[in-house]
């Protein structure tokens, strides 16, 4: 008996097998058909009974994109948008992280293309999202280069087109429109992280690659995405991402009560640590910091009306620390890690930049964009030089 129920429990997994094998060979023939409206239905099956398998995920959200292009009924185009980026979203945790994907998985469902909206150039920016959707993508080649041409102020278009050129493997096509969006817009990380993408993929040169995913982090540092072409550039080319450590004791605390009556949040053991020499230097980093929460912000801020953490107090608090070890002359191998470090930022003229790119909070980042306008080399060759340690062109 146990082993009739044994052959009956093998015969239905291998019926089960067989049914999932017919329906994910169907699928993919109307997929690489390009018929993602007749696969739709297979792959939410899919993706539902085989929640793990990337493969239907990514199919799955593509196939709702498609599905998304052919409605004209606003609140079904909603819903279709907001399964699309929740497939996508697990495609990508689950691991795809194709550009198309990323881009599905941060939509916005309530803001479909606003970029397009009122530009001449929207009807044939329709025409090529339906011929990318269809994976036609010479078709979709000529309609975004065309939206390019009716617009030349479209990110998107330029973007797109080169985005189709990847996807043909043209990576030095890829390139001249990633670049014409980077003209367009060069605070935006996307065209500098698909260019990353291109050259790394299909140029054959890690070092330029890589130059340009640090472009796309100068661009938007404190975005997610713009990171994550440089931390996939390491993982191939076995480098390692770490930012200088430099541990900064807390801010001081103003009583909400009296705003005179100012905190300082430094621990006195830590302040005279023996195996230290310096540590007493950051006391100075605590009342410099101290003196903006009183009158110095208004002094050098007049047209704020309330205290943020800026850039120039961090600066002016870090600087005061070095200041003191320098003139105490304290050897290096005397300090910790974090003035060590401290030291060498700043001795190499970059610490603004480890402050605005690795130290800094919602105050700071207000700073961010004016000081990347004066200072886009800088902060390149900080990130190059401070953060990215080993792989092709080291320090570059």
């Amino acid at each position: 008996m146990a082993c009739v129920l044994l052959c009956v429990a093998v015969a239905g997994r291998v019926a089960a097998g067989q049914a999932q094998g017919d329906e994910a060979a169907r699928a993919n023939e109307l997929y690489q058909a390009g018929k993602r409206l007749e696969a739709l239905p297979l792959y939410e099956d899919l993706a539902k009974s085989y929640p793990n398998e990337v493969t239907y995920q990514t199919r799955l959200a593509a196939c709702l994109n498609a599905a998304v292009l052919q409605t004209n009924d606003p609140a079904q185009a909603k819903a279709l948008r907001t399964r699309e980026r929740d497939a996508a979203r697990r495609a990508v945790a689950l691991g795809d992280n194709s550009n198309v994907m990323q881009m599905m998985a941060n939509s916005d469902p309530d803001a479909p293309n606003t970029f397009v909206q009122g530009s001449p150039a929207k009807p044939l920016m329709d025409e090529a999202e339906k011929a990318f959707a269809a994976d036609d993508y010479q078709t979709a080649m000529a309609k975004y280069v065309a939206a390019a041409e009716a617009d030349p102020h479209l990110y998107e278009a330029a973007l797109y087109a080169g985005d189709a050129a990847y996807t043909q493997h043209d990576a030095a096509t890829a390139g001249q429109w990633f670049a014409r969006a980077i003209a367009i817009d060069p605070n935006r990380e996307t065209a500098y992280r698909y260019w990353g993408d291109a050259i790394l993929l299909y140029g054959d040169d890690p070092g330029a690659a890589k130059g340009k995913y640090v472009d796309a982090i100068v661009a938007e540092p404190y975005t997610r995405l713009a990171w994550q072409g440089l931390q996939q550039w390491a993982v191939r080319e076995k480098a390692v991402l770490m930012a200088p450590k430099i541990d900064r004791p807390a801010g001081p605390v103003v009583d909400p009560q009296n705003q005179k009556n100012i905190t300082i949040n430094l621990n006195p053991a830590d302040a005279l640590d023996k195996n230290n020499e310096g540590s007493f230097a950051w006391l100075a980093y605590s009342m410099q910091r101290a003196l903006y929460r009183g009158d110095e912000f208004k002094k050098q801020f007049p047209n704020e009306k309330e205290y943020r953490h800026t850039l120039k107090e961090e600066d002016d608090a870090l600087s005061t620390v070095v200041t003191i070890i320098k003139e105490k002359k304290i050897a290096p191998d005397k300090l910790d890690e974090s003035l060590r470090n401290l030291l060498a930022v700043y001795d190499a003229g970059m610490l603004d930049c480890w402050i605005l790119i690795n130290g800094a909070d919602q105050g700071i980042a207000q700073d961010y964009d004016g000081y990347r306008d004066a200072h886009r080399q800088l902060l390149h060759d900080y990130i190059a030089k401070f953060v990215v340690h080993g792989g092709v062109g080291a320090g570059q």
